[in-house]
Parts: structure tokens; sequence; C-alpha cells
């Protein structure tokens, strides 16, 4: 792949300017109402945003890792820190090419709300102790629908929520909003370049071909992800749509995305296991809440903290969590109704 000056990427960025603005998603999309009018004023893709942004879900998320979760590097992303860097990737690029910045913001800070502790990790966890196609993904409607304000819901749009949903794994189809196909792609743009940066911090170096493809994206990190982005315009408008599969950096960028997650599994081992399991068979015996349900509902810290007493642990242990809470504030039944196999987009 050809070196490109500054000067030539500004240039060409500018050409591909609103180019996508006939297929914006306007605000008139469907949406699932409160008889309450205060939760249904003003931009209702805004309003998403605003109150995905104020929910204990994105709270959560800062105390949930990225790459990993015990790091005395006080730069290094946390879940937070990475949904921010895909809220501005994503809205850079929507704005860009014309599409509607509040409704992609909205998906952005929703789209990892359901990680659970130690990330994929956790994730393949409950996966393998429960037997059920756990996902991130189905597990941040979820929280939208079923968990958030007590039980009742964010009352989000459904082109919010299917955008959540569809960000990651085989979800994706031709039938999702461009705004949806944005975060699903910026996704990934924001957590490989960032995670890179990021191994840096934790000493790690990877092979030479992760650096040999990174380098030709660019000498830093903004330099990889502006490069990135542009290819993504750029291809995008010429195929009339958010597309980012065929142009030569999109196949560099996919390369490179296979030679990191050999990375991942070099350089991060978390014994989820030795963290999860006395808590797992603890609130299995309470029957408080399902176990899956619960673990997904911890943050790194709390399962830390929680361990530190795992000898004795007891009710006590979990009243001090944000999951102690969520159990106190809501209906017993209205946390056994959560269903990973019945996905609900509609209110």
């Amino acid at each position: 792949m050809e070196k490109i000056s500054d000067e030539e990427l500004c240039k060409r960025w500018i050409v591909t300017q609103n180019a996508l603005s006939h297929l914006r998603t306007e605000t008139s999309h469907r949406r699932y109402h409160y008889p309450n009018s205060i939760h249904n004023t003003g931009d209702l893709f805004l309003r998403d945003y605003s109150v995905l942004k104020n929910s204990k879900g994105w709270r959560r998320a800062m105390q949930k890792n990225q790459v990993a979760t015990s790091t005395a590097k006080s730069h290094g992303r946390n879940r937070a820190s990475h949904i921010s860097e895909v809220c501005a990737h994503s809205e850079r690029v929507a704005s860009h090419l014309g599409l509607n910045v509040f409704l992609t913001q909205a998906i952005a800070v929703g789209h990892d709300i359901g990680h659970v502790p130690f990330g994929h990790q956790g994730e393949h966890y409950l996966q393998k102790r429960t037997g059920m196609n756990f996902t991130h993904e189905v597990m941040g409607v979820i929280i939208a629908q079923f968990i958030e304000r007590r039980g009742f819901g964010l009352n989000l749009t459904h082109a919010t929520l299917d955008g959540m949903w569809r960000h990651s794994g085989d979800n994706a189809s031709s039938d999702m909003t461009q705004e949806a196909w944005t975060v699903n792609i910026d996704d990934k743009i924001a957590y490989l370049w960032a995670d890179l940066n990021d191994f840096s911090r934790f000493d790690w170096k990877c092979a030479d071909e992760v650096y040999d493809i990174a380098n030709m994206f660019g000498s830093s990190q903004r330099h990889r992800t502006f490069r990135t982005m542009l290819a993504l315009c750029e291809e995008s408008a010429e195929a009339g749509k958010i597309q980012f599969e065929k142009s030569e950096e999109a196949q560099l960028f996919k390369k490179f995305r296979k030679l990191m997650y050999e990375e991942y599994g070099s350089l991060v081992e978390q014994q989820v296991e030795k963290f999860l399991d006395p808590i797992y068979m603890f609130l299995e015996r309470s029957k408080r809440i399902p176990p899956w349900l619960g673990i997904a509902l911890l943050t790194d810290t709390e399962v830390y903290a929680i361990h530190r007493n795992n000898d004795l642990l007891c009710w006590s242990h979990i009243a001090k969590t944000g999951l102690g809470e969520i159990i106190d504030l809501m209906p017993r039944e209205r946390l056994f109704d959560p269903d990973l196999y019945k996905l609900d987009l509609d209110w």
C-alpha cells in the first residue's frame, strides 16, 4: 500500500463529504412510547444517546477491562474509554458522510454496555458454564430493555436497539441502518488500533508482521485511524452504502485483525474460573437472580472485591456491589424475565 502525504489524505477526505446523505435515517423511525410525554420530547435519537450516557450500564463500563483488567497504567483503556473512542470515530464518519449523527452516537454509546467481567474471556466462561449462546451484544439489549430504570427499561428506539445488537458477531445484515453499519465497522477500527497502542504499555511485543501492516497505515495511532476511516469513506462513497471489504486497505485491515486476535490469546489469561466459579455457585444457591445474569451485571472491580472474601462468601458481599442494588430495587419476577433466545427489540 502506497504512502500518502497528509495533504493528499485531506484532499481525498473532502471529496467524500456528504456522499451518503440520501441514506440518512430520519428521526421519524418508529418508537415505542411511555404514556409520560417527557420520554418523547425532542430528537428521539438524541434522547437515546442521552439516557444511555446516563445509564448504570455505562457507569459500570468504567470498571470493566478492554484488553487486561489489572494494570497500573492510568492511560490504558477500559471498556468505557473504548466506547468513547467508538463514539468519536463513528460520529466523525457519520457526520462526514451525511448520516444521522444522533442515531450513530446512541448506537455507539450503547454497543458495549452488555460486556461482562473479564471481557471476552468472561463471555466465553458464561457460554461454557451455562451451555447458552451468551453474547455481549444480546446482553446489551437485555440491560437496556429489562434491567435499567428498576426494570422498566430505557425506552430506546427500535433503530438504536437494533444497532446495538448488530454491532458484533454474525448479526450484521443488509437491512441494518447505515448508522448501524458505521458503528459496526468503526468499533473494529477503534479497538484494533487502540489495543495495539496499549500493548506497548503492557510491554508486549507483537509479531513483526503486525507492525509491518500497521506501519503501512501510518507511523502513529492517529495516522493509522484516519487513513482507515478515509478508506472506509472512499469505499462507501463508491459503493453507495457503508462498506469496508474490497479496497486494498480493507483487505490489509482484515489481515491485521486476524493477526491481532492471535496476539490477544497470547497476552491475556485472567483465570476467570478461579474468580467467577465461587460467585456463580453462590448465586445459583441463593436463587435471588439467575446466576448468568448476576455474573453479567458485575464489574471486574466488584469481582475482585468479592474474591478477596470468597472463603466466607455471603450475601453482604453481593449487597455491597451494583448487582446488590439492582436486586434490591427490581421486582424479583423481572429479574427472571430476560431470555437470551427471545431478543425483544420492541415494547
